[in-house]
């Protein structure tokens, strides 16, 4: 795979591109640093966002955030996989962050009493019967064997997935 990398400071892009798909990888803060036109816009059929890096957004990230999903979103099949609480924090305010891109990873905050908070990868494909309940996955601590505790409103945090559910007739 050939790699390009493109630094706006506070946030690097990792660039991968095979014959069917181009990976990006993003690590940092999306803010007023961020300059979307620079982003090489790569078309193949498969797009992935690889999203767990990201630390936070600000006002100016995320309007440049949004012009590039919708541009790069136009050139292939764009998927969100890994994405960090942060970033599911910004798609819950601001849809228009996913523009036509799907959400198939995300991690998601829990709790235990003998460790503190700890983020959990979750597979939407894999958990779907939890999230159209809007309810949060099981996870056992890796500590003391308890079950987590999630730690965000249910209802709020799993907002996003109402675009991939299958809907009530």
């Amino acid at each position: 795979m050939a790699t390009n990398t493109v630094d706006f400071g506070n946030l690097t892009i990792e660039i991968q591109q095979s014959a069917n798909e181009v990976v990006y990888r993003f690590c940092g803060e999306v803010d007023e640093h961020f300059r979307q036109r620079e982003v090489p816009r790569i078309a193949k059929p498969n797009i992935t966002f690889i999203l767990e890096d990201v630390a936070t957004f600000n006002s100016c990230g995320i309007r440049e955030w949004i012009y590039l999903v919708r541009e790069i979103g136009d050139l292939g099949s764009l998927r969100f996989t890994r994405c960090s609480v942060a970033m599911i924090d910004q798609i819950n305010m601001v849809p228009d962050s996913l523009g036509k891109g799907v959400v198939e990873s995300f991690f998601a905050p829990y709790y235990c009493g003998c460790g503190g908070e700890v983020n959990r990868l979750i597979s939407v494909a894999d958990s779907l019967s939890h999230l159209v309940s809007k309810h949060a996955p099981e996870f056992k601590c890796e500590n003391c064997g308890n079950t987590l505790e999630f730690d965000a409103l249910e209802e709020s945090y799993f907002l996003f997935t109402e675009a991939v559910m299958p809907k009530a007739s």
